[in-house]
């Protein structure tokens, strides 16, 4: 029988339980690690996000920026150069951010590791944790503010374009990397006036220069700033851009409105046509209210200060002398300046007058020159005017708020003054009736008789007759033989007056001139037979020369034919 071998007992292993413990132990450590792990890289809710982000109506943060983009994401990761970007055509585009974009670190967030840095001027995204990003802790948020330069009021506009340069003058790009990559050459602002720069700035010194203007403002010069400390997004680095609101002057040139020429003096008041109200909600002036005064020179040129942009009235103010006021108020547009300077506005005035007219009466278009006239307006001493060959003369020195009196001194030859003076009001503005300017118009009476004797069968006046007039005192006034036609007198006076024929005083006619412009014509009756009587034989013994020159003619013709007959027999 074979004998078995009893096997040999084995040493007892006393480290092997506690290796296992202790493996299993570091299982369980490694686990809970991954599980804080997952938990602190855990995908945020909205109100993780960085301000800016959120919902500027009701979620407290700040309006997402409006941004130009200058480079798109061609898939190339990182670069040191180009950053992975290739450049496409600039476009304006609003991004939508969504909640789910990385928020900005915290001291107890190791971050999920940002991006690598961009091209020029551009950095890496703002989700780098400390331990990947040795810079990070030195950039800083900056929020952009467009302000009034004079009130320091928000200018609500949006579209404001801005570049963002460095140290050496080098053009900052900027980039964002959720949802998409892009790179960032222009800021502009949003409705609000402001906005946030799309990532945080490093540490260090930067220029703003604005590329387009505020409705209503001046571009505003270059803004410095300098990053020497951090600040988050809740409580970002401020940099407010003082911008100027636009201003212009009205520039006047008082003119003649018939030749042009300048005219000196006068003076405006300016007033606001509207409410003046610059984009950042301040009310300048009021509608209705006067902003400045507009004095004239002695070339009549006149400038305002500087306004603020809007509608606005002249309304003259001082009147230059010899000239009409003007009655409607000038409206005027106060617009930005430009490189151009616009000719100075040209302010019409009509130059007052009071034009004369002396005529005669009878014949109004027939001006009779050389009268004279006394002007007295009470400012002075008379004036002495004589008219002209048209029986005109003009008074082109008229003061406002005056009356003028016009008063004839003398008339012309046989002509009467009808009516001795003549008034004119000229009002404060300057206006007459009305108008800046008035003729008045006056005529001369000339008595014109016209004395004829006419035969009493008919209305043939007689010839070489003498003729003597004299007055209701027995003066002679006037002596003329006739000639077959009236003999016009425009030299008598009014009255009563007789007529001697071939001086018979013993048969006189009595005859009366009133006071007319019309024309007098007066006819004396008287026979007159014996002219016809003389007619008579005359033309009797023209026919009878006729009669006996016609028989004798004949009678001779009919001798020649009666001897021509018997001579043939």
């Amino acid at each position: 029988m074979k004998q078995i071998k009893k096997p040999k007992e084995e040493e007892l292993n006393y480290w092997q339980p506690a290796s296992d413990m202790f493996s299993a132990l570091m299982l369980i450590l490694m686990l809970i690690i991954l599980l804080l792990c997952l938990y602190l890289v855990r995908i945020p809710d909205n109100d993780q996000l960085d301000p800016w982000y959120g919902d500027d109506a009701g979620g407290g943060g700040y309006p997402t920026p409006t941004m130009v983009i200058l480079y798109a994401d061609d898939g190339g990761g990182g670069g040191d150069d180009d950053g992975g970007f290739s450049p496409v055509p600039t476009y304006e585009v609003t991004p939508t951010i969504t909640p789910t974009m990385t928020p900005t670190p915290t001291p107890d967030d190791p971050g999920s590791g940002g991006g690598a840095g961009g091209g020029t001027g551009g950095g890496g995204g703002d989700g780098e944790g400390p331990g990947d990003d040795p810079d990070m802790g030195k950039k800083s948020a900056v929020y952009v503010m467009l302000v009034d330069a004079e009130t320091d009021r928000t200018i609500k506009e949006a579209n404001v374009e801005f570049e963002l340069y460095g140290e050496n003058h080098a053009l900052q790009i900027l980039n964002t990397y959720y949802p998409e990559r892009f790179s960032y050459r222009f800021y502009e602002t949003t409705e609000a006036g402001t906005f946030f720069f799309p990532e945080k700035l490093m540490l260090g010194s930067y220029e703003l220069h604005e590329l387009t203007e505020a409705e209503g403002y001046d571009s505003s010069a270059n803004i410095p700033f300098l990053l020497n400390d951090t600040y988050d997004w809740e409580d970002p680095f401020v940099v407010r851009v003082p911008v100027m609101p636009s201003k212009n002057t009205i520039r006047v040139q008082m003119v003649d409105m018939e030749n042009g020429s300048k005219i000196s003096g006068g003076s405006f008041d300016v007033v606001a046509a509207e409410n003046i109200v610059t984009a950042d909600g301040t009310l300048r002036c009021r509608m209705g209210q006067i902003v400045d005064e507009i004095v004239c020179d002695e070339t009549g040129f006149g400038e305002s200060g500087e306004l603020y942009l809007g509608a606005y009235t002249l309304h003259e103010r001082e009147i230059p002398q010899y000239y009409a006021g003007i009655l409607e108020d000038i409206d005027v547009k106060v617009v930005k300046k430009t490189n151009i300077q616009p000719a100075p506005l040209s302010v019409p005035s009509q130059r007052m007058r009071i034009r004369f007219s002396l005529g005669d009466e009878l014949y109004p278009e027939t001006g009779i020159a050389g009268a004279q006239f006394e002007i007295l307006s009470g400012l002075g001493e008379p004036v002495q005017v004589t008219t002209n060959a048209n029986g005109k003369f003009v008074l082109d020195e008229v003061e406002k708020g005056t009356t003028y009196r016009i008063r004839q001194t003398s008339a012309v030859g046989n002509y009467r003054i009808t009516l001795p003076e003549h008034l004119v009001a000229v009002d404060a503005l300057g206006y007459m009736d009305g108008e800046p300017e008035t003729t008045v118009e006056a005529t001369n009476r000339l008595l014109r008789v016209q004395i004829g004797v006419t035969d009493e069968f008919s209305d043939i006046q007689i010839p070489g007759l003498n003729l003597a007039l004299y007055s209701d005192r027995n003066e002679l006034v006037y002596t003329w033989t006739s000639s077959g036609n009236t003999m016009s007198i425009d030299s008598l006076e009014p009255g009563s007056y007789y007529l001697i024929k071939s001086g018979d005083k013993e048969n006189r006619y009595d005859i009366r001139i009133r006071d007319t412009a019309e024309i007098q014509t007066i006819n004396l009756r008287d026979s007159y037979i014996v002219h016809y009587l003389i007619y008579a034989a005359i033309l009797v013994l023209a026919v009878v020369l006729l009669t006996l020159l016609i028989v004798g003619i004949v009678r001779k013709r009919r001798k020649k034919n009666n001897s021509v007959s018997a001579n043939q027999t």
